[in-house]
């Protein structure tokens, strides 16, 4: 038997503890019998049980944000906000220009917190996270980033070392978690539609090997954001 949640799927008993988790009240009839029983799911089985990544995006959103920090307690490395002029259309068809702030936080939670009470162990590794609103509904997000990946991609001289992981900033990590094919330098301009973005390219240039975008393209590019 399966639990739909958000149109996604989940085997009976994570479904169970995913609902007892998002909801203070028995969600419909059938689960009045047991609703007391059930123990609501906490943010480490998602990460060690849970590795279909649709699943997991929902399963957070069962939990919430504010569940996920207290449970692993995790450290700041930095928050920055961005003030951002953008165009918007309105309803009737009329350009708007719209300002708003964006502000992106950033943090680290200890390997050996995240491992404790379960059977994986992570060591010493670290897991990052960046956290942050959409601009427009003001829902909080969270976003998983490879901190390596990061540091790598906006690191001009090509070498990493292990203390660079805590150096990354929250731009170089939001700009990371997009990707594309265009070469550096050759991006004229940059749109973003939420978690989508349309780059313009300089010229007939010839696409690359996918790579992530830079802190610097997405400061200077990005020239609209809805």
């Amino acid at each position: 038997m399966k639990i739909v949640i958000n149109n996604v799927a989940f085997d009976y008993n994570i479904g169970c503890k995913l609902l007892k988790s998002k909801y203070k009240d028995v969600p419909f009839g059938n689960l009045g019998d047991i609703w007391e029983d059930i123990v609501p799911i906490t943010f480490k089985e998602i990460a060690t049980e849970i590795t279909n990544l649709e699943q997991r995006r929902v399963a957070i959103g069962c939990i919430g944000l504010e569940e996920i920090a207290r449970e692993v307690n995790p450290t700041l490395i930095g928050s920055e906000t961005i003030s951002k002029q953008t165009t918007w259309v309105t309803p009737e068809g009329d350009l708007i220009q719209h300002k708003f702030e964006d502000t992106y936080s950033l943090y680290r939670v200890d390997g050996k917190q995240w491992s404790a009470g379960t059977d994986r162990e992570w060591g010493a590794n670290a897991v990052y996270f960046l956290k942050f609103k959409d601009t427009s509904t003001d829902r909080e997000y969270m976003l998983w980033v490879d901190a390596d990946s990061v540091a790598r991609t906006n690191n001009k001289e090509r070498w990493l070392s292990s203390d660079m992981r805590d150096k990354i900033t929250p731009i170089q990590a939001i700009a990371w978690s997009f990707q594309t094919r265009v070469p550096k330098g050759a991006i004229e301009k940059i749109v973003r539609q939420g978690d989508c973005i349309v780059i313009k390219k300089k010229g007939n240039v010839e696409n690359e090997a996918v790579r992530h975008l830079t802190e610097e393209e997405y400061r200077e590019l990005l020239v609209a954001e809805s």
